[in-house]
């Protein structure tokens, strides 16, 4: 009888965990990756409720679950998990399912480099990965196109007033200037970047004065991103940390962060994007970019980046989930 229920699944890190759920779980249907996705969560929530929440998971635990490709030349499709829902965009995600697909032989490989590309939401995502001796030394996937929204100023109930610079790189960033929030960007300083994250969206409600260039609709953002600039030898480095609701720091750079990092200095004349751009955590770990300029159908500026780390695998597992636990669908204990 369990066997009906073994779900499949691969986990890589690179400083953040990702789960990648390779199979053990009902076809899912529709004929773009939008209409996979709804139906996912209408019909199969249950999957990363069980996979990525306690007792099986954590709560900063990430995900994705691989789908039919809606593509004639795609691998996979993919739709990225969290917790207690799905990402349109997760470069984390990426990273891991890319390196999944490869290590357990999902897709043709071939040294030095592989490539293949994979069905998302939010369009095609082609891959990249460095091989040598059959281990994958970097993953990378061209991103959509990354642009910067626009720029305004939240004044907070204990009397800072920040200037909050908004770009998009499949998740829409409020980029923050650390020093600016009297904010030093270290491990230990977690307790306050997340509470100054929390009372940025405290103060500006539920979307942004912005709106989108390419759809019109007025802006939410995802997440609060604290910024201090490093020095580089060529191109640009940051240090970053990420926040997303409902008051989580990542333990990465940021895939779409770094893809929106590179389209908002770009736009401001800071950054050349044919030069590196180097995006590092609190961790230390790293992703480094490059991008080419492009436009979007009604003319503003965008780039097209190409993002790259390397993520490594923890290891394979098959989860049981039983008919009888309390806690088939998992559970998440706030602290």
């Amino acid at each position: 009888m369990l066997a009906k229920n073994v779900i499949t699944c691969a986990d890589h890190h690179h400083g953040q965990a990702s789960r990648t759920i390779l199979s053990g779980y009902p076809a899912i249907r529709g004929r773009t990756m939008r209409e996979k996705a709804d139906y996912y969560l209408e019909n199969m929530s249950w999957l990363h409720e069980s996979t990525l929440r306690e007792p099986r998971g954590h709560r900063n635990l990430l995900g994705a679950v691989l789908t039919d490709p809606v593509s004639e030349d795609s691998a996979f499709g993919v739709i990225f998990l969290h917790p207690s829902g799905t990402f349109d965009g997760c470069g984390d995600s990426t990273f891991a399912t890319g390196a999944a697909l490869i290590e357990m032989g999902m897709v043709e490989t071939a040294e030095p480099v592989t490539r293949f590309s994979l069905d998302t939401v939010l369009g095609k995502l082609d891959i990249e990965a460095d091989i040598a001796g059959g281990v994958v030394q970097e993953v990378r996937f061209r991103n959509i196109p990354s642009y910067h929204v626009g720029d305004f100023e939240v004044a907070l109930a204990d009397g800072r007033r920040l200037t909050v610079e908004v770009a998009f790189g499949g998740l829409y960033y409020g980029f923050i200037d650390a020093a600016s929030a009297g904010i030093e960007l270290a491990q230990q300083s977690e307790p306050q970047i997340i509470s100054t994250a929390q009372a940025l969206w405290d103060a500006i409600g539920e979307a942004t004065p912005l709106s989108d260039p390419q759809s019109g609709k007025q802006v939410s953002l995802d997440l609060f991103t604290f910024t201090a600039r490093q020095q580089a030898d060529r191109g640009s480095a940051y240090l970053a940390a990420n926040v997303y609701k409902p008051g989580r720091m990542g333990r990465t750079p940021s895939g779409t962060g770094s893809s929106a990092h590179i389209a908002l200095r770009t736009a401001k004349g800071i950054h050349d994007p044919a030069e590196p751009f180097v995006q590092r955590s609190l961790l230390g770990t790293h992703f480094t970019g490059t991008a080419t300029r492009s436009s979007l159908p009604g003319g503003h500026p965008c780039v097209l980046p190409m993002i790259g780390t390397k993520s490594y695998m923890m290891g394979l597992s098959q989860l049981i989930v039983d008919p009888a636990d309390p806690f088939g669908h998992g559970f998440i204990m706030e602290s």
